[in-house]
């Protein structure tokens, strides 16, 4: 993307800040270096001064918005944003439908009465903000969309295996009743063919989601707390968004798909009536895809462009001998030849599965 500009920081930095905390100069840096994905070599360049040039245009940037009231610095080398500061962020205009000729803004207004209410369900699961910020971070509640665990380690400062075993705290609360999530995840799959950036304006004015990831960030909710069939549907409307003005980035991808590839296999797979579970755990493996339902247990490897290489495809073929050697039956599709080849791959797939189960292509 290149190195940003003083005027291009500004408000990536103000959205950086919307969760209304404090936030250290140094760690919003470490933000937007990765927001902009800006290399090695690019962090490393420097002024006649010796000072890092990003540094530096973060740092005007901040100064910029502080002399404009929308940040205010709390103490040395920290900001937070202020009233005016999200009143700048919010989206404009009443609650009545946008026109085709708006261009919505990346909406971020701060938490709201989605978060408490999760919170309330996640109960001791997350026991501070500390767990909170990597919780925003990781199901795309923010205004960076989702992040990987690698990443939310690096931001932090937090270990990869912390950061999972807060995942795995807060994946399933308790479901109760929760009257707000229902009423969202109610008003998302009613509107499943709105534009992703149009349902998070609606939901953004009566402060229930905050960025232009929101519906990434509802999906994830409705996963972690039990709400099977509309994540389902929000999955389907996250893929079906793509290329109708939401950007193709890994931050939209729901989770807990590693990749687009892997949700497009699973929506085929649903189209023929299979029931299949992403990233679940077979003999201590995490599977791209489980099929359920079936009368022989099935895995389904979505295999990238580097699957074959080094010691990553030595470990696969090692996962996949175990897998058989257990009574797994594994598929292995290549991307190269779903996108390349897609109905004769499509058509392979269906076979290989009726072959697996002939009783229930039967029926």
């Amino acid at each position: 993307m290149g190195m940003p500009s003083i005027a291009e920081l500004e408000m990536p930095l103000l959205e950086e800040l919307a969760d209304g905390a404090e936030h250290s100069t140094r760690e919003v840096c470490e933000r937007l270096a990765l927001r902009f994905r800006l290399s090695t070599a690019e962090l490393a360049e420097r002024r006649s001064d010796g000072r890092p040039v990003f540094l530096n245009r973060v740092q005007r940037a901040r100064t910029r918005l502080k002399k404009r009231g929308l940040v205010v610095y709390p103490r040395l080398t920290y900001s937070r944003i202020t009233a005016e500061g999200i009143a700048a962020l919010a989206p404009a205009g009443s609650a009545a439908v946008p026109s085709a000729d708006i261009v919505l803004p990346p909406t971020v207004i701060g938490p709201g009465p989605l978060e408490a209410e999760l919170r309330a369900l996640t109960g001791s699961a997350a026991r501070s903000e500390t767990d909170w910020r990597a919780i925003r971070l990781l199901n795309g509640w923010g205004a960076g969309g989702v992040y990987s665990y690698a990443e939310v380690a690096h931001i932090t400062g937090r270990p990869v295996a912390d950061l999972l075993q807060l995942g795995r705290r807060c994946r399933r609360g308790n479901v109760g009743d929760a009257p707000i999530l229902d009423a969202v995840l109610a008003f998302a799959c009613a509107h499943r063919f709105m534009d992703p950036d149009e349902m998070t304006f609606h939901l953004a004015q009566i402060g229930l989601l905050w960025s232009r990831f929101s519906v990434a960030g509802i999906a994830e909710a409705a996963r972690r707390f039990g709400r099977e069939e509309p994540w389902r549907i929000l999955v389907r409307t996250l893929a079906t968004s793509r290329g109708k003005g939401t950007p193709d980035d890994p931050r939209c991808l729901p989770r807990p798909f590693e990749s687009w590839f892997e949700v497009e296999v699973f929506l085929f797979l649903e189209d023929l009536g299979y029931f299949a579970r992403p990233q679940e755990w077979a003999l201590g493996y995490g599977a791209d895809l489980l099929l359920e339902g079936l009368a022989k247990r099935v895995v389904i490897e979505c295999d990238g462009e580097g699957w074959h290489r080094g010691d990553r495809a030595d470990r696969d073929r090692a996962r996949e001998h175990d897998l058989l050697g257990s009574g797994y039956t594994v598929v292995r599709i290549s991307s190269r030849e779903w996108y390349g080849h897609t109905a004769r791959t499509q058509t392979s797939l269906r076979a290989a599965l009726c072959d697996l189960d002939p009783l229930r292509s039967a029926g």
